[in-house]
């Protein structure tokens, strides 16, 4: 995603954020930790211009056989998830609402159908799982998209980042 000076950051993300003033624009603070072998965690702070996870250049570059690259982001009044599969074309997944669009394979659909969303719009009969906030439905989108079952484990670091060199959209 195209960080300056990669250094180690602190455990608790909490602090390597505190004290940024997103009002100042870029450049964003990148923060990064791997899952496994094959997956990591990437924590983008300010998003007052858009988001870099969002790019789908930097989703496609990402993405890898059977590793789709995949990021959950909040705009007012809805959370989206987007994925790249194989860095083929962005997939784009509204939790709350189902709607879809973009070219979704075989695996990731009925990956989701799997978890409670349906293929079309949602429908008394096909509705979507019930979600007490939208970000659990961006994180069942992603658990599913990915076949990673994110844990507070995963998040625990270490973290190494830094500022970005890509501007946000």
């Amino acid at each position: 995603m195209g960080a300056q000076e990669i250094e180690p950051l602190p455990s608790d993300l909490a602090t390597a954020f505190a004290g940024r003033d997103p009002r100042n624009g870029p450049p964003v603070l990148l923060a990064a930790t791997p899952v496994d072998d094959s997956w990591g965690t990437i924590v983008e702070s300010e998003a007052t211009a858009g988001w870099i996870g969002t790019h789908s250049d930097v989703l496609s570059s990402l993405a890898a056989p059977g590793h789709p690259a995949c990021t959950a982001y909040s705009v007012p009044n809805k959370v989206l998830v987007q994925f790249c599969e194989n860095a083929s074309q962005l997939c784009v997944i509204e939790p709350r609402t189902k709607r879809r669009w973009g070219p979704y394979s075989r695996h990731p659909a009925e990956s989701l159908r799997l978890v409670g969303f349906p293929d079309g719009y949602a429908t008394a009969e096909e509705s979507v799982p019930e979600l007490h906030r939208e970000a659990v439905g961006a994180l069942l989108v992603m658990q599913a998209i990915t076949g990673i079952q994110l844990s507070h484990e995963h998040l625990a670091g270490p973290w190494t980042g830094g500022l970005s060199s890509k501007p946000a959209p």
